[in-house]
């Protein structure tokens, strides 16, 4: 009867031991939460500091979004009553960084400061003021984007890489291809020395050497000839020339426009029809031709139309280097050739 006691004093000092080294329920936590780093997270956002919440309403949407995307950057996020001023309330609590709601409801207002200083880094509002109402998931995304870029440093850049690239060999260009044209025109050429304009139809074969440069042989015929009067009746004057020249080609393919300048001399006949006047003494009408070199110059603006033909205006001006004098029973009656002057229009037709 006497070692019953004392068995049971044991199996209570057993029990008591067992109970104290029984593992301990854990502790209900505070209303903060440290979000485990996500392989999203960068290695240096790791024990950045914690981040104050302030807010009125706990469940409010808008925060709880906030909080979501604050939390992804691996910061400790510490949600209070939003009483008081913003950095007054970070400071006491420790806190990197400080968030509340607007009096609007419609953003947030971000504090930041300097870590290891306390200095303020940053103060800014992030507001959503769309007619479709405020974006939560706008404002969370922005408010992280600022935590981000205010308390984590940039990691370092990576070293510049060296491309080395192989240029493949560069065929040689194909040599300019030799352009010919026709180009056929009729219009007014003035001879000066009282003499009227003629019309006349005009002809130019060319050549080009290059894809600029090449030459041009010219020949105009008068189709009607300009008339010259004087006492003695009126004569009808006309020339026929035929020359070379050296012409200059640019053509703008975005305009559909091409210029052409030339330089030449040419070989001219000047034919004379006389018309003696009925009022005066009997004189016989003669027809007579007068020979005499020409230096011209020539320009033509061209319009495109398709890609073998151009339409354009030439102009030609130019003197004889012995103007021909033009007669009536033995008087002087005018001259022709200097200056030259005229304008036709034309149609080119161009081939490879």
């Amino acid at each position: 009867m006497a070692g019953r006691p004392r068995s049971r004093g044991w199996a209570a000092i057993l029990a008591l031991g067992l109970a104290l080294a029984a593992p301990k329920p854990a502790l209900a936590a505070p209303e903060r939460a440290l979000a485990a780093p996500t392989a999203s997270t960068p290695p240096h956002a790791r024990d950045r500091g914690r981040v104050l919440l302030l807010t009125d309403t706990p469940g409010d949407p808008l925060m709880v979004r906030v909080r979501a995307e604050v939390l992804s950057l691996g910061l400790e996020v510490v949600v209070r009553p939003a009483e008081g001023a913003i950095q007054t309330r970070a400071r006491a609590e420790h806190a990197v960084a400080a968030i509340r709601m607007l009096p609007s409801r419609n953003g947030v207002e971000v504090w930041t400061a300097d870590e290891m200083s306390g200095r303020p880094l940053l103060r800014q509002a992030i507001v959503d003021d769309k007619p479709g109402g405020t974006d939560r998931t706008l404002i969370a995304l922005e408010t992280a984007e600022v935590l981000r870029t205010s308390l984590f440093p940039h990691p370092p850049p990576e070293p510049p890489r060296v491309i080395i690239q192989i240029a493949p060999p560069v065929a040689p260009a194909p040599p300019a291809r030799a352009e010919a044209a026709i180009v056929a025109g009729v219009g007014l050429l003035y001879g000066g020395g009282g003499a009227g304009p003629a019309w006349q139809a005009e002809l130019s074969l060319q050549r080009l050497w290059t894809e600029h440069l090449g030459a041009a042989l010219d020949l105009s015929v008068p189709i009607h000839r300009g008339t010259m009067s004087g006492p003695e009746g009126t004569a009808d004057v006309g020339a026929i020339t035929a020359g070379v020249a050296v012409l200059a080609r640019f053509a703008s393919d975005r305009r559909r426009l091409c210029a052409r300048t030339s330089l030449g001399a040419a070989f001219v006949s000047v034919l004379t029809t006389g018309h003696p006047a009925t009022d005066t003494a009997p004189l016989l009408g003669a027809s007579s031709a007068a020979y005499t070199a020409l230096a011209y110059a020539r320009a033509a603006l061209g319009w495109q139309a398709s890609r073998w033909v151009s339409l354009g205006v030439n102009g030609v001006a130019g003197t004889a280097l012995a103007p021909v004098r033009v007669r009536f029973a033995g008087n002087d009656a005018g001259s022709w050739g200097a200056p030259l002057l005229g304008v036709s229009v034309f149609a080119e037709l161009d081939w490879h």
